[in-house]
């Protein structure tokens, strides 16, 4: 039995091994297109007076008492208003791919007359 559980935990890293090499390749070039993207916007990091600021920012328009007075009731009303909003975007999705699951694509024979 333990020769089976060796045999197959063998099998589990040789796919492991072989499914490697493209996610390490994928990954290099997100990582490549990552930073030329980075590059050409001109992007950085922020610094420390970027940072200070954005927390104060965040500080003085956090209410913090009005979170502390927000009750159940409160919780259980805004849960049921998110749930229509998402309701109301399923069914505009649906209406729009004109199917319920999926978008319906025509098969490589259909492009050929």
């Amino acid at each position: 039995m333990s020769a089976k559980i060796v045999s197959s935990a063998q099998s589990f890293l040789g796919k492991l091994v072989a499914i490697q090499k493209p996610i390490v390749y994928n990954a290099k070039v997100a990582g490549e297109i990552a930073k030329q993207v980075y590059v050409k916007e001109g992007m950085s990091f922020p610094t420390g007076a970027q940072v200070t600021e954005a927390q104060n920012v965040i500080k003085k328009n956090l209410n913090v008492e009005a979170l502390k007075k927000v009750t159940w009731n409160d919780v259980v009303k805004g849960s049921a208003v998110a749930a229509q909003f998402y309701t109301f975007f399923l069914v505009g999705e649906i209406i729009g791919r004109r199917n319920f699951i999926g978008y319906k694509v025509e098969g490589a024979a259909a492009h050929h007359h």
